[in-house]
């Protein structure tokens, strides 16, 4: 099935909501409309070459202004892993970087591959194109009125989030093994791997030398999620298999709960026990 096939929009894009920072900017909107064709566009045409964005001023601060913020947060709290690929890709602090510029480079480290999206795409979707070591990544950003905290996926979420942490390998693997199993899963199945992989890859938190670290992209990617994380507030779970794939998230808040991943070969481990007991 090709990919002007399978990419299509979800109805409940945020910037449709009233309570979207967005909603009511049209330049905002038409601001976005434009970003969002080229990748339906990019879709549409199996293009090979990324869509370049010439990102305005104003956007480039709103980089700048979370950068600048998330560095601090990021040196205490990230893990090595995600400080490890920050350092290797050395990611640009005055200007937002180009998305075809990142997948070359992730090419090179990781025989990883970043590709244009619209906005929310099924789950089904997203996940499977993991299998072929792919992430499909928004290359809007946020609106200006509020740049520490995005109810949905944007660049600043897709760069400062996963990004780096798509130059490790067994973490690519474990993402990999999540995307060949929603190829082929039921419904029952693929809500079980949507919320493993909301749980760790979004929103884990892994031990590492006794102190508790973040994983997740969604958490690394956001001033509020991190530092709500570290509050004292959040709640901190033991990692249980059962209980993450029983448990549902809403994307648009911040979370109130976390659970601690002992380390990436556990859960490699319990991704796989779980993908055989389908």
């Amino acid at each position: 099935m090709s990919s002007a096939t399978l990419i299509q929009p979800l109805h409940t894009l945020p910037i449709l909501d009233l309570d979207h920072p967005g909603a009511h900017d049209q330049e905002y909107r038409k601001r976005r409309e434009i970003i969002t064709n080229a990748a339906l566009e990019f879709h549409a045409q199996q293009s090979l070459s990324l869509p370049l964005v010439e990102y305005t001023t104003e956007e480039h601060k709103v980089w700048q202004h979370v950068y600048k913020k998330l560095k601090h947060l990021h040196d205490k709290h990230a893990s090595s892993l995600y400080n490890q690929g920050r350092t290797l890709l050395n990611l640009p602090q005055n200007h937002i970087p180009q998305l075809a510029h990142l997948s070359e480079q992730l090419q090179q480290l990781s025989n990883f591959h970043l590709e244009p999206i619209h906005g929310l795409v099924d789950a089904r979707i997203f996940l499977s194109k993991l299998a072929n070591n792919t992430m499909l990544c928004t290359q809007y950003i946020r609106h200006p009125s509020k740049p520490e905290f995005t109810p949905e996926p944007d660049i600043i979420h897709e760069v400062l989030g996963h990004v780096p942490l798509f130059t490790n390998p067994q973490l690519n693997k474990i993402s990999q093994l999540i995307g060949k199993a929603a190829i082929s899963a039921t419904k029952s199945q693929l809500l079980s791997l949507t919320r493993l992989y909301w749980y760790t890859i979004e929103y884990g938190l892994i031990k590492e030398h006794n102190q508790i670290k973040a994983l997740g992209a969604g958490l690394l990617g956001g001033i509020h999620d991190l530092q709500n994380a570290f509050s004292g507030h959040a709640i901190h779970k033991p990692f249980n298999m059962q209980e993450i794939i029983n448990t549902d998230f809403n994307y648009s808040f911040e979370q109130p709960h976390f659970f601690v991943i002992p380390s990436l070969d556990n859960l490699q481990t319990e991704t796989e026990q779980l993908i055989k007991s389908f």
